[in-house]
């Protein structure tokens, strides 16, 4: 405009009042669009779905019944010896051994969780007729920085949430710091938590943000209806009676989701499950113990529990758009 033209004309408008609020709204759409079109999820058309659908679910039904056999029959020998307990995944009694038996069932969990995401996993490549890598993280190989930044994130907002709960519930020191157990059986049961609960979690992730995600996204294009259906199928396997704990793991079941499609694969969310797991096994209660608890977890807990996934789903979107702004255009 000219030198000399009154400021009054000059159409400049405030950009803490207008251009940002405009900038939230547009950041918002692209989110949106790139999780829509997420390589999890992406030309996920497959022939007769509902017919696949059918022969995926009988399909993953009979392998998981084959892998728990084969699991069974791999520790009877151990059992026969007297090497396990009779009884993998009752709450060990408490006393100066008790996280030897923890050892057992962590690594127990980790193995029958193990064979049952494999056979889910196989069942969706036979009925599917696509690669392995379809399903986890689909053209572009394993990304062990998002798997640490999920772990890294997950483990902060984790170990303070459950701290905390233990300042309004307190149930006793936490598994590694009790002087009641031996150093020696503290420092094996984090070896041994670390490896189970790891082949737990991403097992778990392997079905729900790999597997079940790509099936119902062959089934829908709603992010809405595919995160719901996500969180409320993962929250309900667990068949945790508590109507709170049920709206919890589903929230994180939620975040999960929506990390895995922004992310195009699910290393992040094994790395956050991961470190979640582990927050409750090594600063809560010994596993066996957390696993079973019949205490009600009080309402208030959710707003706790609410703004950790917010800070996970946070850091989550900020590596979504920093992998963006590196990639090629």
């Amino acid at each position: 405009p000219p030198l000399d033209r009154p400021r009054a004309q000059c159409n400049v408008r405030p950009m803490s009042r207008v251009e940002f609020p405009g900038f939230i709204q547009f950041a918002f759409r692209v989110a949106i669009e790139q999780a829509r079109n997420s390589p999890l999820i992406a030309e996920v058309q497959p022939a007769a779905p509902w017919k696949r659908l059918i022969a995926f679910i009988s399909l993953s039904a009979l392998l998981m019944a084959t892998a728990m056999v084969a699991a069974i029959l791999l520790t009877l020998p151990f059992e026969s010896a007297g090497l396990l307990p009779t009884d993998l995944f009752a709450v060990a009694p408490e006393g100066p051994g008790r996280l030897w038996d923890e050892n057992v069932s962590v690594l127990a969990l980790g193995l029958m969780l193990g064979f049952m995401g494999g056979a889910i996993l196989l069942a969706a490549k036979i009925v599917y007729r696509a690669s392995v890598a379809a399903f986890l993280w689909p053209g572009r190989r394993l990304s062990w920085r998002q798997l640490g930044i999920g772990f890294a994130v997950m483990s902060v907002v984790g170990g303070v949430s459950v701290l905390v709960y233990n300042l309004i519930d307190p149930i006793g020191p936490p598994p590694i710091f009790n002087l009641a157990y031996s150093i020696e059986s503290r420092l094996t049961y984090i070896l041994a938590a670390s490896v189970g609960l790891l082949i737990g979690a991403a097992a778990e992730e392997v079905a729900f943000r790999g597997v079940l995600l790509r099936v119902t996204g062959g089934l829908t294009r709603s992010l809405i209806l595919l995160c719901l259906i996500n969180a409320l199928i993962f929250s309900a396997v667990h068949l945790d009676p508590d109507p709170v704990a049920f709206i919890a793991r589903a929230l994180s079941g939620l975040v999960w989701t929506w990390a895995a499609l922004r992310l195009g694969g699910i290393e992040f969310a094994i790395g956050a499950h991961w470190a979640n797991n582990l927050a409750i096994a090594l600063l809560g209660e010994p596993l066996s113990g957390a696993g079973l608890s019949t205490e009600a977890i009080p309402v208030s807990a959710l707003a706790l529990e609410f703004v950790s996934l917010v800070i996970v789903l946070a850091a989550a979107e900020r590596l979504a758009r920093n992998r963006q702004a590196q990639s090629p255009a």
